[in-house]
């Protein structure tokens, strides 16, 4: 017979699964447009705790922006976090997506399975649904030209090319699924346990075919990420390959060079010194923007000498991204030494690895207090054989012994 906690928790789920069972139009999607509908919620994974400022925290940096969904601002040697908002919420993250899926393509260089050098062919399949399909950002790909992985990497970071992604990510996996798996064994290594990743670019399931869809997707799923976490994904990345930085912080690079296929590729990041928003610190990163999305833009910059990420999300279509990063950054320029504020959250979370060794640790420690207790309650019996009359008559007679 079930607990009525148990109970309770199956009753809970049912009801959650037959909700979405039958509200497929809470994700829908109107077409990637470039111009967001914001209007439909996106619920989040799993209920989240949200990031709660200490006392003495400057009041007015919650004010600055309204017309962000969901930000973070985070201080990349502290990994305190210095500006929020729904910062723990997971929402979908659209083409912000490709920071992990270069980390795997650097990954794979450093293990020796692929170099930048390296010229690799295009599947018809990625061709036939990503490069010539007119919804989404492409590097216009073809299946009979081999292209540079370095060239590729630019096509990824600086023009968002989806079919670049996956023929990176197919190349070293062999599939799309194969690659999401390894994604998505990466984040959870890293720590991270509130997110969804279907796709490696970032696209939404409905604009690709359902060979492509991991097992048990739907045409509604879409990668989701909270700001916090997206901001330590990219703090992991840029850390263990800074040379990603070399291409984010580019303005412009000729793609396939001396080919009948060469082009310029111009940086989108306004961020950039010299941009319209530009800032001298600014290195990267990467945007993001589909309807549910909204535009997003995680950045890398140092200001007032202190190295921070930055992750805003759910921008609607009429602001800049690139602004509205710059609002925050410029009001936090306010603030020099908020870093120093005790009471500020951390964005920092144990990855598996840690994890694992602390289960291990409470498990011994577990394991020798019931050995303790156990021994605690083994009955203590008297002797009675060292008495008064054995001692006599184990001296007389050598009984006892």
């Amino acid at each position: 017979m079930l607990s009525k906690k148990t109970l309770k928790q199956t009753i809970i789920l049912a009801f959650i699964g037959a909700s979405f069972a039958h509200a497929p139009m809470m994700f829908a999607q109107e077409g990637l447009s470039k111009t967001p509908n914001l209007s439909k919620e996106v619920a989040a994974i799993t209920p989240v705790d949200e990031v709660v400022m200490p006392q003495g925290y400057p009041t007015e940096l919650d004010e600055l922006t309204p017309d962000i969904r969901s930000y973070v601002v985070v201080d990349q040697e502290t990994n305190r976090i210095l500006m929020a908002r729904q910062a723990n919420t997971p929402y979908p993250i659209a083409s912000m997506s490709k920071v992990p899926a270069v980390y795997m393509v650097y990954k794979a260089i450093e293990e020796g399975k692929l170099s930048l050098d390296q010229k690799i062919k295009v599947p018809a399949e990625i061709v036939e649904h990503l490069s010539n399909n007119p919804e989404l950002s492409s590097a216009y790909l073809k299946t009979d030209v081999e292209y540079p992985v370095k060239d590729l990497i630019y096509s990824v970071m600086m023009e968002s090319g989806n079919d670049a992604t996956s023929a990176l990510l197919w190349h070293i996996y062999g599939s799309e699924q194969a690659a999401v798996q390894a994604i998505r064994d990466q984040l959870t290594e890293w720590g991270l346990t509130n997110f969804e990743f279907y796709i490696t670019s970032g696209a939404p399931n409905q604009y690709l075919p359902e060979s492509m869809w991991m097992p048990g997707s739907t045409a509604s799923d879409e990668n989701k990420m909270s700001a916090a976490d997206m901001a330590l994904v990219a703090q992991y990345v840029v850390e263990k390959y800074p040379q990603i930085l070399e291409v984010t912080s580019s303005k412009e690079y000729v793609f396939m060079k001396g080919t009948d296929h060469e082009r310029t590729l111009f940086t989108p990041i306004a961020l950039l010194e010299g941009g319209e928003y530009g800032r001298p610190g600014v290195t990267g990163l990467k945007s993001g923007l589909t309807d549910a999305a909204g535009k997003n833009f995680v950045t890398t910059t140092t200001e007032n000498g202190r190295k921070l990420i930055s992750v805003v999300m759910g921008i609607k279509p009429e602001f800049s991204s690139y602004q509205e990063t710059g609002i925050l950054l410029d009001g936090l320029a306010k603030h020099p030494d908020l870093y120093k504020l005790e009471g500020l959250s951390s964005n920092r979370i144990p990855t598996l690895a840690e994890r694992q060794a602390e289960e291990a640790s409470l498990a011994a420690q577990n394991a020798s207090s019931n050995e303790q207790s156990d021994k605690a309650h083994i009955p203590q019996y008297e002797n009675k054989r060292d008495s008064f009359l054995t001692n006599l008559m184990r001296s007389i007679f050598g009984f006892f012994n």
